[in-house]
């Protein structure tokens, strides 16, 4: 087949034949010769061409990587690596049910290979125990020949494509595919190898689909937190469901030392010893640490990297020094702030991927990049984060460091369904944070864009008027229940100069969200705009709150200038993780809407988190979002679904974009290293 030799045939599927191949240099791959009846299709070649170059761009840690394809010739072929070893079903068919860590690895390598799988803008479609392949060095997700390519709004083709038992209700429906359809399947798949069935059953899909759609999976057997967060995957609304950084924060958060390493159930040896090194591996570089320690401080000493297993100590939180009082509680205003957040692991894993590669320079890049502090994004439902509070709380407290926690859970989250379903849930919620925070010191970031775009007003017109009472009701309680905590500093959204363009309408959103009992505001969260223009407009800003607190009324420049040098001003703190460039100048004419503020080229990383920042109304600079993150689809006014600037689709928002990274890593300012 082309220059591969067959050697035996492996297996066949709905979409073609697998064989064992040979490629010329000796090397052992798997050659998947397309169904004549599919190939033959001139918009299906299209299409799969374009998935083919997808599939391309996927990381390779737990997945088996495309290789190479044929779509041009008589015949139409792909080629992966080849994966030695037998799929899940066949394991589980074989040798019973995965128990313990053996279970718990394999959960958190599915994971992982979605996560890689969706930042490349593929979903799955498909994922099965038939398409896991427990290898010697442990499982890799395989297929990605019923992937499809996300278009600009995440909308897939209604087809049924898939295997019904563990296939979402949105496929059968025809709903929107999104990469919570395959959290679904994750979840089936977990729910398979911890139990030895399908949680659905099996039959005619009409009844599976029945069950699927109407009924309760059958999880008995599957206890403890990992049965948990399958029920919680498996719910029928893809809003409940938790992300693939949701099931790997709450995987790795939850592991301690002593049920990481071992095998366990009934598995071989070699096969429990496969997937617990990987789910060792990973934990470590999921759950690794930098504590980074402000200029001024008497000691920048300090572990570069801490995973959670070995730092966590078993008492509570120390209890913060006796300066806090004398900063009303807020840790910012202390001296020597040292800074601890729970590092993302993807920079890390980069680097790794491109050291091999040869990459260097690259790779020290993403090393530097991966060793700066930024927040520690909360968004998971009530029943996980006050572990994830809890278990950052106690790491940091054993280095005698503060966190910063962004929370990103309000209903009606950037005007859309995401968030809480209501307002219960969301104090409920903000409990749990206060909760897990207790006496400690923390920062807590309220809810990115929750002022700029609020419901009920132009541009967000979701819920009318009640919702606009709510969204202040809801910040003001997040407010008034985490400022009462002894040593947690609270921040509202403060958005950013020009938006909202009027700055009085800042000063009033502000205003009714309690402001008078946070901590301040903060700026830039959702944009790139230099410090050096952000400082004089935080402190506008400031003082415009002063006067819509006073006296109401719009904020003049008379006014906001009249304002007493010794008034009581509203301190802010500034997100510079992503603008070390400042904002984007778009080519003129170029674009017929450019989107400055979505994946702007040429950006870099800004001033490192840090307390000392020469203005005595800024507390700190800090890195709220991740620079390395994509903002979503971008395209500046054309047709798509490729981003114009980019040339190729941009990954969906919110997820890791490695060309992206290294983009804003190149241009620091100042430079990483």
């Amino acid at each position: 087949m082309g220059p591969y030799r067959l050697l035996r045939r492996l297996g066949e599927g709905g979409m073609g034949t697998v064989y064992l191949g040979e490629a010329p240099d000796g090397t052992r791959v798997a050659v998947k010769l397309l169904h004549h009846s599919i190939a033959a299709d001139p918009g299906f070649r299209r299409r799969f061409r374009r998935e083919v170059e997808a599939a391309k761009r996927v990381a390779r840690f737990c997945t088996a990587a495309v290789l190479d394809a044929q779509m041009d010739g008589e015949t139409a072929y792909l080629v992966t690596e080849y994966v030695p070893g037998p799929t899940l079903r066949e394991a589980v068919v074989r040798d019973g049910p995965l128990r313990g860590s053996s279970l718990e690895g394999l959960a958190v390598s599915i994971a992982t290979a979605l996560r890689a799988i969706h930042a490349a803008g593929i979903i799955h479609r498909d994922l099965k125990p038939g398409n896991v392949l427990l290898s010697p060095v442990g499982p890799k997700v395989i297929d990605f020949g019923v992937a499809h390519l996300t278009d600009m709004t995440g909308q897939m083709s209604s087809a049924v494509v898939g295997t019904p038992s563990f296939m979402s209700p949105e496929q059968f429906e025809g709903g929107p595919l999104t990469p919570a359809s395959d959290v679904f399947a994750w979840a089936s798949t977990i729910a398979y190898a911890g139990t030895g069935r399908a949680p659905f059953g099996n039959g005619t899909l009409p009844v599976v689909l029945n069950r699927v759609i109407n009924g309760e999976p059958d999880l008995t057997g599957l206890d403890g937190p990992l049965g948990t967060l399958v029920a919680r995957a498996l719910a029928k609304n893809p809003a409940e469901r938790p992300t693939v950084q949701d099931i790997l924060d709450t995987l790795i958060g939850s592991a301690a030392p002593a049920t990481m390493p071992g095998g366990g159930g009934r598995p071989s040896r070699r096969l429990a010893m496969g997937i617990g090194a990987g789910a060792v591996a990973l934990a470590a570089a999921v759950a690794a640490v930098w504590l980074g320690t402000s200029p001024g401080s008497p000691s920048s000493s300090g572990p570069s990297a801490t995973s959670v297993a070995a730092a966590l100590p078993t008492a509570s939180p120390v209890p913060p020094s006796a300066s806090a009082a004398d900063t009303g509680g807020n840790p910012l205003r202390e001296p020597g702030v040292r800074f601890a957040y729970r590092q993302e692991p993807d920079p890390r894993r980069q680097a790794e991927i491109w050291e091999a590669q040869g990459r260097k320079a690259d790779a020290a890049l993403m090393r530097a990049l991966a060793a700066v502090p930024h927040s520690v994004h909360l968004n998971m439902p009530a029943a996980e984060v006050k572990d994830t509070v809890t278990s950052t709380m106690r790491l940091a407290a054993a280095h005698d460091a503060t966190p910063v926690f962004m929370t990103d859970y309000i209903p009606l989250t950037d005007c859309s369904p995401r968030g809480a379903p209501d307002e219960r849930t969301y104090r409920h919620w903000i409990d749990q944070i206060a909760t897990g925070i207790g006496t400690g010191r923390a920062v807590v970031v309220l809810e990115p864009n929750s002022l700029t775009k609020v419901p009920g007003t132009d541009g967000c017109d979701e819920g009318g008027a009640a919702a606009t009472a709510e969204r202040y009701r809801e910040l003001g309680y997040a407010v008034d229940r985490l400022g009462k905590l002894p040593h947690t500093a609270v921040y509202l959204d403060g958005g950013i100069q020009g938006w909202p363009a009027s700055v009085t309408v800042m000063a009033e959103r502000l205003v009714k969200a309690a402001v008078g009992q946070a901590d301040g505001f903060y700026l830039n969260s959702s944009d790139f705009q230099h410090t050096d223009t952000l400082l004089p407009y935080g402190e506008k800003l400031s003082r415009c709150v002063h006067v819509v607190s006073a006296k109401g009324g719009t904020c003049t420049d008379a006014e906001i200038a009249a304002v007493p040098a010794d008034a009581p001003l509203t301190h802010f703190v500034i997100d510079t993780s992503r603008n070390g460039k400042g904002v984007w100048d778009a080519p003129e004419g170029k674009y017929a809407d450019p989107q400055p503020w979505c994946n702007p080229p040429g950006r870099g990383v800004g001033l490192r988190p840090t307390t000392d920042t020469g203005d005595e109304l800024a507390d700190a600079f800090l890195w709220i979002r991740h620079p390395g993150d994509s903002n979503g689809r971008c395209l500046r006014g054309g047709p798509g679904p490729e981003d114009p600037v980019y040339h190729q689709v941009a990954p969906v928002g919110g997820t890791w974009w490695p060309a992206l990274a290294l983009d804003r890593a190149r241009n620091a300012v100042p430079p990483l290293r």
